[in-house]
């Protein structure tokens, strides 16, 4: 038992290490970075969009053909 709680503090201590040591390496964005992420970001939203409305409208299409 006592052996079992030894492993989950070394995990534990382990996490936190591996945690902190990723929050020591991550910075803030600039406005430069911030800007070019929301474009990329905004410009893939839009491209779904536009390929499941395709789908969407091509399937209705095909429906009433056969219908």
């Amino acid at each position: 038992m006592a052996e079992a709680n030894l492993k989950k503090k070394e995990r534990a201590r382990s996490w936190v290490s591996e945690y902190t040591r990723v929050l020591k390496l991550a910075k803030k964005p600039g406005r430069k970075e911030y800007s070019l992420t929301s474009k990329v970001t905004g410009i893939g939203m839009v491209l779904i969009g536009i390929i499941g409305y395709s789908i969407k409208y091509l399937s209705v299409l095909i429906q009433n053909l056969g219908a």
